[in-house]
């Protein structure tokens, strides 16, 4: 696997997030250091992406509609039509 960019990142994450998630598991799932989560924890919960609720990381519809246009230009640039993650 080589450097991921910070959509992909993003993506994984919100991925992730279809459940909502404590931390750990999202750090484990989506292969990042504590340092890098707390930096895409504050970008996510600044751009509405995320929100917390008892202690979880939750995705909110406007993480649902980013995760959805990732996809898409993720096919488009990929040549496939694969399954998108959200339907």
């Amino acid at each position: 696997m080589g450097n991921r960019s910070r959509e992909e990142i993003i993506a994984e994450i919100l991925t992730t997030l279809l459940e909502p998630q404590i931390k750990t598991m999202i750090m484990y799932k989506s292969k990042l250091s504590y340092s890098q989560l707390k930096f895409y924890h504050r970008l996510l919960l600044e751009k509405g992406l995320i929100r917390e609720d008892t202690g979880k990381w939750v995705i909110t519809e406007k993480g649902i509609s980013y995760l959805k246009a990732y996809d898409v230009i993720h096919q488009l640039l990929n040549g496939q039509l694969a399954e998108t993650r959200i339907s």
